[in-house]
């Protein structure tokens, strides 16, 4: 019996410090929450694009940044700078049913938007989300967001 319990006081203590070095990543290197899972790793942008069925970054996105965070889900955080009107008819040809709206949950987002794929993408995306911070100089910095779930 007191093996048992020593070995799960091992198995805690082991998960509390692996969760506790988790938990101080910082957003820039793609952590979403202290939760170890959900700690992001940069990939190339094609895997990323290639996720949500895109073979490209809309024609002058700028800036690009991908990562990839695994948990339950998939999701990828795809992250450009683009023209606003640049951004809108990229978004009109790709996601035709995507309306982007104001009052975000995100506190830095102007604007936002999540659309059900349907069919599902290929590559494993069953969704796409979308926050726009638009920027002084007409210009947006754009999250685009396909995930599994």
């Amino acid at each position: 019996m007191g093996g048992l319990v020593a070995a799960l006081a091992l198995v805690c203590l082991g998960w509390a410090v692996w969760a506790t070095a988790s938990a101080g990543l910082d957003e820039g290197e793609g952590a979403r929450t202290g939760d170890p899972r959900s700690a992001g790793v940069k990939v190339p942008c094609r895997e990323a694009l290639r996720f949500a069925d895109q073979v490209r970054l809309p024609s002058g996105a700028k800036d690009a940044a991908c990562v990839m965070h695994h948990g339950i889900d998939t999701l990828y955080d795809i992250r450009f700078r683009i023209a606003r009107t640049g951004l809108g008819a990229w978004l009109g040809e790709v996601y035709p049913g995507l309306e982007l709206r104001t009052g975000c949950v995100q506190e830095d987002a102007d604007r936002c938007g999540t659309l059900t794929l349907d069919p599902y993408a290929e590559g494993g995306a069953v969704a796409v989300e979308v926050t726009v911070r638009d920027e002084g100089d007409g210009r947006a910095l754009v999250h685009y967001r396909p995930f599994d779930t």
